[in-house]
C-alpha cells in the first residue's frame, strides 16, 4: 500500500470508528483497536510480503493454541497486537506478561487496553528483555516497531527522528521465578535483533515446554555481539529445532529475517 492510500485509509478508520476502535474479530471474539494498530488480518496466511504472512501465521498460532487458564508472555509488546489476543484467549483465569520498554509503544497499548475492557488486563512490564540486569539504551523512533537495544537494530542509516532511552534489562528467567508467574503455554519475542540475549536468559524455558515463536532479525546480530551459530547451538542444547512458521523443515545453514517456531523434538 502506497504511503498516501496508506494515510488516506487510516484517515477513514479514525473517522468511522472514532474512539470505539477498530473491531478485530478472531476465534470468535471481537478485539479492538485503535486504528493502525491492530493485527493483520488471518487471510494474509498465504501471502507474499514476509512481514504480513508472518504477522497472520502468528495470530493463527496463538488463537488456536492458548486456552482458558493459560499463561503467555509477549516480549517486544508494541501497541498490544498480540497481547490483548493473548489475554482474550488466556481468558479470565489465565495470566498474560507484556514488556514494552518503548514509552511512546507502551502508550498506544495502554490506550488499546483500555478499549477492551471485557478482557482480563495483562501485566504490562516497562523492562526490556535480555540475559542480564543492569541498564542499556533503547533506541527508539517514536514508538514504531523498530525501536531496538543496539543501533543496528534500526535498519536505518539515516534516522534524524532517533531517540535514546536508557531502560531497565531483566532475563526471562530471573523475572518469572521472581515474580511467581506460572510456566507459560506460549512466548512471543520480537525484539529487533535482540532475541539471542533473550534466549540466552531464558535457558530453563527453553529446558521445558513452553512454546516459543521468535522473530529473527540476522541483519542486527552483530551490533549484538551474537551469531547464527551462537542461536544454533542454544536452541540444539535445549533439545528444540527451529522452522520458519510457514516451512515444515528445520532452517538450514542460512538465517534470514522471518517468524521461527522452536518447537521441541520428540
Amino acid at each position: 500500500m502506497s504511503a498516501i492510500r496508506h494515510k488516506f485509509v487510516l484517515g477513514v478508520k479514525r473517522f468511522i470508528y472514532g474512539k470505539r476502535g477498530e473491531p478485530y474479530v478472531i476465534a470468535g471474539r471481537t478485539l479492538r483497536y485503535t486504528p493502525g494498530t491492530r493485527p493483520v488480518r488471518t487471510r494474509y496466511a498465504n501471502s507474499s510480503n514476509d512481514n504480513s504472512r508472518y504477522d497472520a501465521l502468528q495470530v493463527q498460532l496463538f488463537a488456536e493454541h492458548l486456552r482458558e487458564g493459560d499463561t503467555a508472555i509477549d516480549i517486544g509488546a508494541h501497541c498490544g497486537q498480540y497481547c490483548i489476543l493473548m489475554a482474550a484467549m488466556c481468558g479470565a483465569t489465565g495470566n498474560v506478561v507484556a514488556f514494552e520498554p518503548d514509552p511512546h509503544a507502551r502508550k498506544t497499548l495502554m490506550q488499546n487496553l483500555q478499549l477492551n475492557p471485557g478482557i482480563k488486563r495483562p501485566i504490562v512490564e516497562t523492562l526490556a528483555v535480555s540475559d542480564v540486569r543492569g541498564e542499556a539504551v533503547l533506541y527508539s523512533r517514536r514508538g514504531n516497531s523498530q525501536s531496538s537495544l543496539a543501533r543496528s537494530g534500526i535498519g536505518e542509516a539515516d534516522a534524524p527522528d532517533l531517540e535514546r532511552i536508557v531502560v531497565p534489562l531483566v532475563s526471562l528467567d530471573a523475572y518469572v521465578a521472581q515474580n511467581g508467574v506460572p510456566v507459560p503455554r506460549g512466548i512471543k519475542i520480537d525484539t529487533e535483533g535482540a532475541e539471542i540475549r533473550v534466549l540466552k536468559g531464558a535457558t530453563k524455558l527453553l529446558a521445558g515446554d513452553t512454546e516459543i515463536v521468535c522473530e529473527l532479525h540476522p541483519y542486527a546480530w552483530a551490533g549484538f555481539g551474537n551469531s547464527f551459530e551462537e542461536l544454533k547451538a542454544l536452541v540444539r542444547n535445549a533439545g528444540r529445532r527451529m522452522r520458519y512458521l510457514d516451512e515444515h523443515s528445520e532452517i538450514g545453514s542460512d538465517a534470514k529475517y522471518g517468524v521461527v517456531l522452536l518447537e521441541r523434538i520428540a
